[in-house]
């Protein structure tokens, strides 16, 4: 007999594993996910972050005070023979100054603390540059006082005191000037009868003006009201009072021309009404 036939066996399917992408769905449905604290900040990287933060505003702030807004151009109009590095230094500029916070008035006591030098103004442009106008002071003028010799500039500033009377040369001589006390370099002098220093400064300056002072061996001004000037070609000009000095002068330059021109050496001008002057020579009135 036959043992009975097995019943054929069944295969169970087992279940194919879930697609990655429902995976992902899974864990980002997980209820769990949401209540998981972040994590705790880093201290140490926050210290560092901070520290980066300051140490680069440091470095602009540097940059920005030595390096833009930090005086570092410099122009300086009005010069002749002063290099303009010492009216820089004279200005106290070779200290780095600030653009922010200079101060007109220290500027001009700097300058005006040299003798040859008067402040005149100043621009700012920014972030880094200063123009500066001053007024070099020639040599224009010689005088002496109690035996001792003064070099004057046109606006009347002693520029040097000397016994070296050698220094005159080249300057327009000054007689009949009265003076008080003590005269020293970088002062103005102090005149003794009113109205003479004022009267010699405007004098001295419009010569200086007019580009006529090579031409002008002295001035007097013992009279402030009865100016008189010498020619280095002998001719003695009256100009009268320090009134209309430039019509006065312009005048009488061109006189001394026509004179010189028709050979009529020396005499004197008397120019003391502007735009007018009458010649004298030895002879008589021409």
């Amino acid at each position: 007999m036959q043992p009975p036939a097995r019943p054929p066996e069944r295969r169970h399917a087992q279940p194919a594993p879930p697609e990655p992408a429902y995976q992902e769905e899974l864990w980002q449905q997980d209820p769990y996910a949401e209540e998981m604290p972040p994590p705790p900040p880093d201290p140490g990287r926050r210290t560092l972050k901070i520290a980066a933060v300051l140490l680069a505003l440091v470095a602009a702030l540097f940059i920005l005070r030595f390096y833009v807004f930090t005086i570092s151009h410099v122009r300086v109009v009005g010069t002749r023979s002063i290099p303009w590095e010492e009216v820089a230094r004279a200005a106290g500029l070779d200290r780095r100054l600030l653009y922010f916070t200079l101060k007109e008035q220290e500027i001009e006591a700097g300058v005006n603390a040299n003798r040859y030098l008067a402040y005149e103004g100043m621009e700012k442009v920014f972030p880094n540059t200063l123009i500066l106008y001053v007024r070099e002071r020639v040599p224009s003028a010689f005088f002496t006082h109690l035996g001792v010799g003064f070099v004057m500039a046109d606006d009347g500033m002693i520029l040097e005191k000397t016994r070296d009377l050698r220094l005159r040369q080249g300057l327009i001589e000054v007689s009949g000037l009265t003076v008080w006390g003590q005269l020293e370099s970088g002062m103005f002098p102090t005149g003794g009868k009113p109205g003479q220093l004022e009267a010699l400064v405007a004098l001295i300056g419009e010569i200086m003006a007019q580009g006529y002072a090579s031409q002008v061996r002295d001035v007097n001004v013992s009279d402030e009201t009865s100016l008189v000037m010498t020619t280095t070609d002998g001719y003695t000009v009256h100009l009268g009072n320090m009134e209309n000095l430039h019509a006065k002068i312009g005048t009488v330059r061109a006189v001394i021309e026509e004179l010189k021109r028709r050979n009529l050496a020396g005499g004197v001008l008397e120019a003391s009404i502007p735009g007018e002057a009458t010649y004298r020579a030895a002879e008589g009135i021409i």
